[in-house]
């Protein structure tokens, strides 16, 4: 189950994005109520970004140290948080 804001890696190795976008059916009562949660591919420097920031996150992860990664808000770079003992899951 994704969430908004969710990055992706599809099946084609591109990365996307999860948003929330409204449907408008003309003619119907409810017309812009219904929300649909879609993939939206990024632009091309977003996906270099995002290789670069996978090989790092990793990297990381093989030395045991878990992190996230997250797109900062105005979508100019990528920054890797530490994760909480709480939001670590293990399989």
């Amino acid at each position: 189950m994704a969430y908004d804001g969710e990055l992706v890696k599809m099946q084609n190795g591109r990365w996307a994005r999860f948003q929330r976008c409204q449907v408008y059916r003309p003619g119907v009562a409810d017309a812009g109520e219904t929300m649909l949660l879609i993939a939206v591919e990024l632009e091309e420097r977003y996906q270099q970004l995002l290789d670069e920031a996978a090989d790092s996150l990793a990297e990381y992860r093989s030395q045991g140290v878990p992190v996230q990664v997250r797109l900062a808000p105005d979508a100019q770079g990528l920054t890797l948080h530490p994760e909480t003992q709480a939001s670590v899951t293990v399989n």
